[in-house]
């Protein structure tokens, strides 16, 4: 899931989607599909991407006023993972990551990253634990050791976590 239609904006249609940590400009990609909570996919272009509190404001092709988009809130707004551009090596969108069952380097559990918050600098990771005991571990390294995503893990040095409190 790249983002979330959360609400229509104004008379002429848009809607306002917003992002977990994913960049607009996939939005604007080929391939881009909205999937409802019946299962149901509908492909979609997406266009005109603006900056709003909370998220960002597009048009959908074909959808050219308030009622017409109406029907559209609530769906996720999905791509298929070879549709998306390349990374480099040691970059993940954060759909890949959201899920990932978290260990530190003994092989403790700490729980599954839920959540990924922009700083502006770089991304904290925060990770629920079984207790729903939350720890945030940045994003860099050294903190992070290892990311598996075909195996569904992350592996982090949680004494480098305990030099930094």
């Amino acid at each position: 899931m790249l983002g979330k239609i959360v609400k229509a904006h104004g008379l002429r249609g848009e809607i306002k989607i917003v992002l977990p940590g994913e960049t607009p400009e996939n939005l604007t990609l080929s391939g881009i599909h909205l999937r409802f909570a019946d299962g149901r996919l509908m492909p979609v272009v997406l266009s005109g991407c603006r900056p709003v509190s909370g998220g960002y404001l597009f048009r959908v092709k074909g959808y050219a006023d308030l009622d017409a988009v109406a029907p559209l809130i609530k769906a996720e707004v999905v791509i298929r993972a070879n549709d998306l551009p390349p990374l480099d090596n040691d970059e993940y969108y954060h759909f890949q990551l959201l899920g990932l069952t978290v260990r530190d380097i003994s092989g403790v559990y700490l729980g599954e990253l839920v959540e990924i918050l922009p700083t502006g600098f770089h991304d904290v990771y925060c990770i629920r634990g079984e207790a729903d005991e939350e720890l945030l571990i940045p994003a860099v390294s050294p903190f992070i050791v290892n990311i598996d995503i075909s195996a569904g893990s992350m592996v982090v040095d949680s004494r480098t976590l305990r030099e930094e409190a």
